[in-house]
């Protein structure tokens, strides 16, 4: 399986992974290419891993504290999600995936 990670700058990058071989997308990214995100560990609380998917992922239901982390950094594009609370499974084999290190998306 893989994703496809678009950076802050544009670059495309695929990263492969086997399911669950992370707790989820936020370490996945981090581990393996991008160490920019994540400052709360994964925890769901700063929104600094927040992506916006571009293609082939179906976004299903955030999480009430995903919704109120969001909110609290004034992101409020239904659009947007954290990255560390999507797991690492079928659903996101082949997506695309833009991240922004100032969530700036």
């Amino acid at each position: 399986m893989y994703v496809t990670i678009i950076d802050s700058d544009g670059e495309n990058y695929r990263i492969d992974f086997e399911r669950y071989e992370y707790p989820n997308l936020m370490e996945l990214i981090v581990n393996t290419y991008y160490s920019e995100i994540g400052e709360c560990k994964g925890k769901g609380l700063c929104a600094t891993c927040t992506v916006v998917p571009v293609n082939g992922y179906s976004y299903g239901n955030k999480s009430q504290l995903e919704i109120d982390t969001l909110s609290v950094n004034n992101i409020n594009n239904q659009n947007y999600r954290l990255s560390c609370q999507i797991l690492l499974d079928k659903t996101i084999d082949g997506a695309v995936f833009r991240v922004s290190n100032n969530m700036h998306l």
